[in-house]
């Protein structure tokens, strides 16, 4: 297993950011509607601030976080995020969507006889989206693998839920699905295409997946942060290379050695869980033997000023005078899937 982030033999050209033709078209017009994967990450950040750069009307703007605890509980997820996404949007004047498949990731490692937890999204009222019903058994934590069908904690709780909303909302007319995926991230990202037709594509719903800042250097991306004056997510300002799921299971050692610091009743939880699955996180090693072999990256200093926030809610301002890059930018440290 590689812990860092991968050091490409060659660095990922530079390149000026430029619009495909056919997605320039589509951002040309007017009633195309646009919807952000909002994660309150970096590069779903740099998607908002790389759009309105261009002249985007707000007014065509949407955003959508997906709870991927699924209003189960705090387990996975940094309890900060959907009010740093709420925030986010509230500075900005942008609606936001939240949407969960029920019970999240905890529920879905539990499946058993079952099918998957229906789908909720909350616009101006809550949407309830019944799943199919099935008996199959999952009783697993997802794979530590590129395959979403064995990793599929991003196709369960994130990709599919978007697409049920998109289904339910979006009938017909021209739709961007705007998704942040950077080349320079992984080897295995430095192969996806800049867009494509999305999944819930129909004749009469013309939808496509756009990847705006797929060819973006981290540089670029903390470069728009520092143009709009952005506060980052509390986790970049511990030292979080990535603001994926806290729990993410591509996290390194030192990762989870700090996770332990900052909130060791979450692995106590995973301990418990792996007891009671017969079955570990990570192939024939228990979670705090993994914690073990890590050591902590937190500064006390950074733990003092966000620790609380970061594992609460997000109440500093959106917009910061003092900009700094924060102690997680450019780190190699991995932190998120790959």
């Amino acid at each position: 297993m590689v812990y860092q982030l991968p050091l490409f033999e060659q660095e990922p050209e530079y390149k000026e950011p430029t619009v495909p033709e056919k997605m320039q078209r589509m951002l040309d017009d007017p009633d195309c509607k646009i919807l952000i994967a909002f994660s309150g990450g970096k590069d779903s950040v740099a998607m908002v601030l790389y759009l309105l750069d261009m002249g985007i009307p707000k007014t065509r703007i949407e955003l959508h976080h997906h709870d991927v605890d699924g209003h189960g509980g705090n387990l996975f997820d940094w309890p900060c995020t959907p009010s740093y996404c709420q925030a986010f949007a509230d500075a900005f004047e942008l609606p936001i969507v939240f949407s969960w498949r029920q019970g999240g990731i905890r529920r879905e490692i539990y499946r058993e006889n079952e099918g998957l937890q229906d789908v909720y999204y909350q616009t101006d009222q809550l949407h309830h989206l019944p799943s199919r019903k099935g008996n199959s058994t999952r009783r697993k934590f997802p794979a530590v693998a590129a395959d979403l069908r064995t990793r599929w904690c991003s196709s369960v709780v994130k990709i599919d839920v978007l697409s049920r909303v998109v289904n339910d909302r979006f009938k017909s007319g021209n739709l961007l699905v705007l998704t942040g995926e950077r080349r320079q991230e992984s080897a295995a990202r430095s192969k996806y295409t800049e867009f494509e037709k999305y999944r819930s594509w129909t004749k009469s719903r013309n939808a496509w997946q756009w990847r705006p800042v797929i060819d973006f250097h981290e540089k670029q991306v903390w470069d728009l942060y520092k143009k709009y004056r952005v506060q980052p997510h509390p986790c970049y300002e511990l030292g979080w290379s990535r603001c994926s799921c806290q729990l993410c299971i591509f996290s390194s050692p030192n990762t989870w050695a700090s996770i332990n610091e900052l909130a060791p009743w979450k692995i106590d939880e995973l301990a418990e869980m792996e007891e009671d699955l017969s079955h570990t996180l990570y192939n024939g090693l228990q979670i705090r033997q993994k914690v073990a072999k890590g050591r902590s990256f937190l500064r006390p200093d950074m733990v003092l000023r966000w620790g609380k926030e970061v594992m609460g809610e997000f109440n500093s301002p959106i917009f910061i005078s003092n900009w700094r890059h924060p102690e997680g930018a450019f780190s190699r440290e991995l932190s998120g899937a790959i």
